[in-house]
């Protein structure tokens, strides 16, 4: 399980992610029969940039296809595309620029074709989802893009911030486990928007129409990039408190990674450490 964020201001992006990973499933043996949570890993990579451009990749849903983890399929597709190199992409498939939804299709058609060979034999209610965003500048443009897709459920790829009116639309994204946040952000749980609507016979619209003053006005717009990266990082430690310390499996945990991206470079504000401790 996962919670990721990206934040999209003026000045850039920022990408930010847990590093827990949870292995599901059934355990049999002798003197064990356990189902759930299996084991919990807090080193797992969730955010990535694709070889040396200004375009990074969050992940979230299920860390596994099979034996291997998100991350080392992830690369494998970037090997394969060559998309580690800006130079060896534009000679192979002989383009003047490169986009950041091209970059997320190629992904996407690479994790579904992963997926399937896996978990094919499944019905699809039964097959683990994985969410993607692929975010960054294209090659030329003056703002960043955020796409993002959900495999299996997903054939292709959506736009997350659209413009509005021409203009960009600043302000947060986040997937994976974001009932904290949601409480937080918006004053109210959905589930209590849903209870609500049930008991009163009132429909769920104005339901959130009666609690929308109590949502926090945060001006995206307005906020510089390093306020945009205390924010993701004070986003992700909500949830990580909420799992830690609420009754229930850790489901997100570990140090946060964070990056931001701008028109120039893709930089890590801070990572995991690999080496003994």
């Amino acid at each position: 399980m996962s919670i990721v964020i990206v934040v999209k201001v003026s000045e850039g992006l920022v990408l930010a992610a847990d590093s827990a990973a949870t292995l599901l499933g059934t355990l049999h043996g002798p003197n064990i029969e356990q189902s759930g949570v299996l084991k919990t890993f807090y080193n797992a990579d969730k955010l990535f940039q694709i070889g040396d451009l200004p375009i990074g990749v969050l992940t979230w849903g299920n860390a596994f296809i099979g034996p291997r983890t998100l991350e080392s399929i992830v690369r494998e597709w970037e090997h394969n595309a060559h998309w580690e190199s800006l130079i060896q992409y534009k000679q192979q498939y002989n383009e003047e620029r490169y986009s950041v939804r091209k970059c997320a299709e190629s992904l996407l058609q690479h994790l579904t074709a992963t997926h399937r060979s896996e978990f094919s034999s499944l019905p699809m209610e039964q097959q683990p989802a994985i969410g993607i965003i692929v975010a960054g500048y294209s090659e030329g443009e003056f703002f960043p893009e955020i796409w993002r897709f959900v495999v299996p459920l997903d054939e292709k790829v959506h736009n997350q911030r659209p413009d509005i009116n021409n203009q960009p639309n600043f302000g947060a994204s986040w997937f994976g486990l974001t009932d904290a946040i949601v409480r937080l952000h918006f004053g109210h749980d959905d589930g209590a928007v849903t209870v609500l609507s049930e008991r009163l016979g009132v429909p769920e619209s104005e339901i959130r129409d009666i609690l929308a003053p109590f949502q926090y006005p945060i001006p995206f717009a307005q906020m510089p990039l390093q306020d945009a990266v205390d924010y993701a990082n004070y986003i992700i430690n909500i949830v990580i408190g909420r799992y830690r310390f609420v009754l229930g499996p850790d489901l997100c945990g570990g140090e946060i990674d964070i990056a931001t991206i701008t028109q120039k470079e893709f930089k890590w504000i801070s990572q995991k450490s690999c080496g003994l401790e």
